[in-house]
């Protein structure tokens, strides 16, 4: 085959809409075979210590700059009405609302719902609506949401591992729809170590940005990104270590049965001998603000705030 018909082959592919949506949804089956949800201790156990980390100083900041980044595309959030999908403990639902936006967040787990209540300042209760579903199985026709909210948010919400659930979530929006994802695999140099050890090397998986992005070129919508390189460097005890460690090999696809966790345990036993386990996680983390009202700006590089 020719080189110039190799190239032309090559972009049918890249401007082929049923090509990126079925490599999606085989890689978001795969993705959706990988969470711990069932587990409900784990998730009962990670729930806690997520809303705990939002809303310390550092985690207050992190969505604040969040905020800033969607604020700096000229997102002004007074008055707006926002449909936060997938909202947790509420740690957008809360800024938005103190920013005097009205806010429905769109949560299944009653932990989570809970503790949203918990945290929310009585002053901003009357701006704050709950709805106890499971977003991807929401009928918008049914709920009467169809183009209701100036905005659709949605940050690291495992619905949105599909492009029916983002065209869903447009759907619900008059003006914008912001998303954000995985832009590569994740990170975490402990479980590099581990998969050593233990002989096994789960699938790739390349996170949800690059499709995300390409169909919403294909379709024709405007959009602004961002993309980033986050790595926290973390410091633990072994023995907590040791405590979590079937709750991780399950969330990062490594077994979880009784030899190769007396494997694993061994091995950061014999190595962090000081008693601290060292290691780095993060990754490669995409934003996306989908502007309904701006049809003339597809694909526009932004900058952070």
């Amino acid at each position: 085959m020719s080189e110039k018909k190799e190239a032309s082959n090559y972009s049918e592919i890249l401007f082929d809409l049923a090509v990126w949506e079925e490599a999606w949804k085989n890689q978001s089956t795969r993705s959706k075979q990988m969470s711990f949800s069932s587990d409900n201790e784990a998730f009962e156990r990670w729930a806690k210590e997520y809303h705990q980390q939002s809303f310390t100083e550092q985690g207050k900041q992190r969505s604040e700059r969040i905020i800033g980044w969607i604020e700096n595309q000229g997102v002004e959030f007074e008055g707006l009405s926002i449909l936060d999908i997938g909202a947790a403990s509420g740690v957008f639902t809360i800024p938005f609302a103190e920013k005097g936006a009205t806010v429905t967040a769109v949560e299944p787990s009653e932990l989570f719902h809970s503790l949203m209540k918990e945290s929310i300042p009585p002053s901003l209760q009357s701006s704050i609506d709950f709805v106890l579903e499971r977003f991807e199985e929401i009928s918008i026709q049914d709920k009467g949401w169809e183009k209701k909210y100036d905005f659709a948010f949605a940050s690291m919400c495992p619905a949105m591992s599909d492009w029916e659930t983002i065209e869903q979530a447009i759907s619900t929006a008059r003006k914008y729809v912001y998303i954000s994802t995985m832009a590569g695999p994740k990170e975490h140099t402990l479980f590099d170590e581990l998969k050593k050890v233990l002989g096994v090397y789960p699938p790739y998986i390349a996170g949800d940005m690059g499709y995300i992005q390409q169909l919403l070129y294909l379709k024709n919508y405007s959009y602004t990104t961002l993309i980033t390189k986050e790595t926290n460097n973390i410091e633990m005890p072994v023995e907590e270590v040791v405590n979590k460690l079937q709750e991780w090999l399950s969330m990062h696809e490594l077994p979880t049965d009784e030899g190769s966790l007396a494997v694993a345990e061994k091995y950061i036993r014999d190595t962090y001998k000081d008693g601290v386990v060292k290691f780095s996680r993060g990754g490669k983390f995409g934003k996306i603000l989908i502007q309904l009202d701006q049809p003339n700006m597809k694909g526009m590089p932004t900058k952070e705030k």
